[in-house]
């Protein structure tokens, strides 16, 4: 049988990507090279694709004569444009294959308010919030103001709708603080969510895909160490976070976070894989946060992690990411 040939699409312009090229040489080691033939592309900040290997640095053109040189794309970009859809919308234009979920389902995931539509269609639990563009916060500030008293109250959580690894997100206690947090952070991101915040635990669960039914991995109890949540620092620096896992909650609380992600995983489309953030609050309830379609890959990631206690090493489980695709 022949090997498939694999390029693994990492980095990208996104403030994540240092995660991302260790998510994209995390899955370049593991690849079975019995099965596979692997290369790494490098997205470059400035959204060109090298070609990287021993012997070779040079400029893929996937719309002219490297349309054919992979039989899929594995992207471990984390961020815009890999997360997005816009990589994805690319690809399926030029009919190359990819891992993870299609355009629409990746733009969905990639924003907060429409995820958090589709959780409410779903009858997913999801905390209250209202969205905040940068038009409508210049000319009906007291009108949102309102809303948020009335719909989702304070303490609450302002958050850019399209960033991932908590980008931009502060938790808000008054009026005044959150006026001020939003003048400071929609100059950056013109496109915001203040989202009731939940006093309780955080937790995380992942979804593998295995012949075309939907697995919950263990979920992950989230203990961050450097912050009050589990922002950039907590997930990716040395010590940031202890987990747990399987969480130590009771199996009733376990299962039902279980459960909730593989509705989560199917409300959004999701494929192959998909990780999705929970929180548990102080009276005993699950909520759904968000839903990540590619989730980090690296040493102190959460995923692979999760994979691992459920009896899947890290070469099986890219075995069942890729599998999704054909």
């Amino acid at each position: 049988m022949s090997k498939l040939k694999i390029g693994i699409l990492y980095g990208g312009p996104s403030s994540e990507r240092e995660i991302s090229l260790l998510t994209g040489k995390a899955v370049f080691n593991n690849l079975d090279r019995a099965k596979y033939l692997p290369s790494l592309i490098e997205m470059t900040k400035d959204n060109k694709f090298i070609l990287i290997s021993k012997n070779i640095k040079r400029t893929v053109d996937f719309v002219g004569k490297d349309r054919k040189l992979f039989d899929i794309i594995f992207i471990a970009l984390h961020g815009s444009p890999g997360e997005d859809g816009s990589v994805q919308g690319m690809f399926e234009t030029l009919g190359i294959k990819y891992t993870g979920p299609n355009t629409l389902s990746s733009a969905l995931c990639m924003n907060k308010v429409y995820a958090g539509l589709m959780y409410q269609v779903w009858k997913l639990p999801h905390p209250e919030f209202i969205d905040i563009t940068a038009k409508y916060w210049k000319n009906f500030k007291k009108e949102i103001l309102k809303a948020i008293n009335s719909q989702v109250g304070y303490p609450c959580v302002i958050k850019p709708v399209d960033q991932g690894s908590a980008v931009g997100v502060s938790i808000i206690k008054t009026e005044e603080e959150l006026i001020k947090a939003v003048n400071k952070t929609i100059k950056t991101f013109p496109w915001l969510m203040a989202q009731r915040f939940i006093k309780g635990q955080e937790a995380t669960c992942g979804v593998l895909e295995k012949k075309g039914e939907a697995m919950a991995l263990p979920p992950t109890h989230i203990l961050p160490q450097l912050g009050k949540f589990y922002d950039f620092k907590s997930k990716y620096a040395v010590g940031g976070s202890t987990h747990v896992c399987p969480a130590d909650f009771s199996e009733e609380i376990n299962k039902q976070m279980q459960d909730y992600a593989i509705k989560a995983h199917l409300a959004l489309s999701c494929r192959g894989m998909s990780r999705t953030d929970l929180f548990l609050s102080d009276d005993g309830k699950v909520y759904v946060i968000e839903t990540n379609t590619i989730p980090g890959m690296t040493a102190t990631s959460l995923f692979p992690e999760a994979a691992a206690k459920a009896g899947i090493p890290f070469v099986k489980m890219l075995d069942l990411i890729i599998e999704a695709v054909k």
